[in-house]
């Protein structure tokens, strides 16, 4: 897999606004609170993002979890790789 270049942390959590209000499906890779690594990529959603907290939430289409993450925590979206 091609590695493509490398997005802000600013410009991911804006990508990820812009996701929810087109209800526009994801790839993510993240670091878990427990420290395990967290890849999301069959098709999970940005339900929302809160920016004082820093955190989005995305609900998989397949099982309808929920899950939410802390942006500082992201490695990648969409295959791009964040930077702080």
């Amino acid at each position: 897999m091609k590695v493509k270049e490398p997005i802000r942390l600013k410009d991911a959590q804006l990508f990820l606004d812009e996701c929810a209000k087109k209800h526009e499906a994801v790839t993510i890779v993240a670091l878990a609170k427990d420290g395990h690594k967290v890849v999301m990529n069959d098709g999970w959603y940005v339900t929302s993002g809160h920016w004082t907290r820093g955190t989005h939430k995305y609900r998989s289409m397949k099982s309808g979890e929920v899950r939410q993450l802390i942006d500082v925590l992201l490695f990648q979206v969409n295959g791009h790789p964040i930077y702080i």
